[in-house]
């Protein structure tokens, strides 16, 4: 997989926009190409709006035309996400610091609020108190001990299952995710 590191403050704000970032959630959750129609009408938005956003999305290469087609008489451009792996920098010290670190807390809590979301339609749905975990979806905290060698294993090990499951297929269904690993050793000891 590509990956693609943003740098200036310019692709930064491409990426980190709001509208743009709604935009790449339906596409790989949604897992065909779509229209900037389609995108507009998922969003509430104007198809002209969307139409802007893709532009500016393309220009960082995290989407990609995927076909064109000819529906009643107009030229309907779909596209899709690009196989791409975005880095934002955090390892980065510049002046856009604090935008990633926005950036990264806003995507941390958009994946929790879209799993409480998902299980509160779910336990309304099916009307239960209990959901199967394993079916829809968990949240796991704790702390692992691990030596060097098992921390690369275990980041080798998701990194390589994320990767084999991050195209569509066909009857399987997108689960959304944030995973948050990292040494807690205290470093001034």
């Amino acid at each position: 997989m590509k990956h693609i590191k943003l740098k200036t403050k310019e692709e930064l704000n491409i990426y980190m926009n709001p509208i743009r970032q709604q935009l790449l959630r339906e596409l790989a959750i949604n897992a065909i190409p779509m229209t900037p129609k389609m995108l507009a009408d998922k969003l509430s938005i104007s198809a002209s709006s969307v139409s802007h956003h893709i532009k500016k999305l393309l220009t960082i290469g995290v989407i990609e035309l995927d076909h064109q087609e000819i529906i009643r008489g107009i030229k309907a451009s779909y596209y899709k996400n690009a196989e791409v792996t975005v880095q934002i920098g955090l390892d980065t010290e510049d002046d856009f610091m604090e935008e990633r670190e926005v950036y990264l807390q806003n995507s941390l809590a958009n994946v929790y609020e879209g799993f409480r979301t998902q299980i509160s339609k779910v336990k309304q749905k099916i009307n239960t108190k209990e959901i199967d975990k394993n079916i829809w979806g968990d949240i796991l905290t704790g702390v692992l001990y691990l030596d060097a060698k098992e921390s690369s294993e275990l980041l080798e090990i998701v990194q390589t299952y994320i990767e084999k499951h991050a195209k569509p297929q066909k009857d399987k269904n997108p689960w959304e995710y944030a995973l948050v690993l990292y040494n807690t050793k205290d470093i001034t000891d």
